[in-house]
C-alpha cells in the first residue's frame, strides 16, 4: 500500500468518525426534511463572494511572486488557486502541491520556489486566523471560560499559554538553520554527490520561496487583500443564515458569522477530504453551544453550506482551467 493511499484511508476514517459524532444525537429524517425546506435566494450572492475571495487570494499570491522576475497571467494564478481547492477536496493537502506545479509549468518557473510561497501564504493565513480567533474569543464570545474549555486550556496557569508561541519560535529557528545548511551545501564546490546536490537545490529554492514575503513591495495592498479574503469568508458564513431564517429566529449577526468562520477554518484545516465531518461537527456543536440552535438545525446549516461550497468548487475549478487555457492560447496567437 502506497503512502498516498494510506493517507486517503486514514483521512476517510477520521471523516467517518467526525460524521458519526455529528449525527449520533440527531434524527436524520428530520435533517433531511429541513434540507428540503431551505431557500436558496442567497445563493447567487454567495457564488459572487466566493469567486471574488478566491480571486483576491490569487492577487495576493501574485505579490509574493515578484521575486521570481516573471509576470504571470491573472487567469493562470486564479486557475491554479481553483485547481488547488478541487484537488484538496479529493485528497487533503495535495492541492497545495498541484497549485504551484500548475502555475510553474504554465509560467516556466521553479515549482520548488512556488511551493515555498504557498507555505508562506498559509503561515500568514494561520497567523491571521489565530489573531481573529483571539478577537472572537475575547470580544465576540462573552464566555471566555467556555473558549478555554473547548481549546483545552482550562487552567489558571498563565505559563501554559506560552507553549504554542515558544514551540513556533523554536521550529522557525530550526527551519532557518536547516535552510542555511542546505544553501551552504549547494554552494560548496567540494560536494558533488547528485542526490545531495538535488536535495540542496530543492531546499534552497523552497526556502527562497518561503522568504518571498520579504520582497513584497506593496504591504498595504497585501494586508488589504488579506482582509478582503477573510471578509469574504465571513460573508460566506453569514449569507446562508437566511436559508433557514436563522438571523431572525436566533438573532445570528455578522458577529456570529465571524465566530463561526473561525470555527470552520479549524474544521477544514483538519486533514479530511473537503473537510467532511470535521466541518460538520465543529459548526454543529458551536451553533448549539454558543447560540442555542437545535442540533438538527445546526447540522442542516453545516450540511447545506458545505455541500454548496464543494459543488461550486468542482463546477468553477474546471471552468477556470478552461478559461486560462483559452486566454493563454488567444494571447499567444495575437502575438
Amino acid at each position: 500500500m502506497t503512502k498516498r493511499a494510506l493517507n486517503i484511508i486514514v483521512s476517510l476514517v477520521v471523516a467517518g468518525l467526525f460524521i458519526w459524532l455529528a449525527i449520533r444525537n440527531v434524527n436524520l429524517p428530520e435533517v433531511w426534511a429541513q434540507i428540503q425546506s431551505v431557500t436558496f435566494y442567497w445563493l447567487p450572492f454567495f457564488v459572487i463572494v466566493m469567486l471574488f475571495s478566491h480571486f483576491l487570494r490569487a492577487e495576493r499570491w501574485r505579490l509574493l511572486l515578484v521575486n521570481e522576475g516573471k509576470e504571470v497571467n491573472r487567469s493562470t494564478l486564479f486557475a491554479g488557486v481553483m485547481l488547488g481547492y478541487v484537488v484538496n477536496n479529493i485528497v487533503p493537502r495535495l492541492g497545495e502541491i498541484s497549485r504551484p506545479v500548475y502555475v510553474a509549468k504554465k509560467g516556466n518557473m521553479n515549482s520548488s520556489s512556488l511551493l515555498g510561497t504557498i507555505v508562506t501564504e498559509r503561515l500568514f493565513d494561520l497567523a491571521t486566523m489565530i489573531l481573529l480567533i483571539a478577537i472572537a474569543a475575547f470580544f465576540l464570545i462573552s464566555d471566555v471560560n467556555f473558549v478555554e474549555q473547548v481549546l483545552g486550556f482550562e487552567t489558571d496557569e498563565w505559563r501554559s499559554y506560552l507553549f504554542i508561541p515558544a514551540t513556533g519560535i523554536l521550529l522557525f529557528i530550526c527551519a532557518w538553520l536547516l535552510f542555511r545548511f542546505f544553501v551552504y551545501l549547494e554552494k560548496n564546490e567540494k560536494i558533488n554527490h547528485p542526490f545531495i546536490l538535488k536535495l540542496a537545490e530543492f531546499v534552497s529554492s523552497f526556502g527562497k520561496g518561503m522568504t518571498s514575503i520579504r520582497y513584497v513591495k506593496n504591504w498595504p495592498l497585501f494586508l488589504l487583500l488579506t482582509a478582503g479574503i477573510w471578509a469574504g469568508y465571513v460573508v460566506m458564513t453569514y449569507l446562508p443564515f437566511f436559508m433557514m431564517n436563522l438571523q431572525a429566529e436566533f438573532g445570528l449577526t455578522l458577529k456570529a458569522a465571524v465566530v463561526l468562520t473561525m470555527v470552520s477554518s479549524i474544521g477544514v484545516s483538519i486533514p479530511t477530504p473537503a473537510g467532511i465531518g470535521s466541518y460538520h461537527l465543529l459548526i454543529q456543536q458551536s451553533m448549539w453551544l454558543l447560540y442555542n440552535i437545535p442540533l438538527v438545525s445546526a447540522l442542516t446549516y453545516a450540511t447545506v453550506t458545505h455541500a454548496v461550497t464543494v459543488l461550486l468548487v468542482f463546477l468553477t475549478g474546471p471552468l477556470a482551467l478552461w478559461w486560462d487555457k483559452y486566454y493563454t492560447l488567444k494571447n499567444s496567437i495575437n502575438r
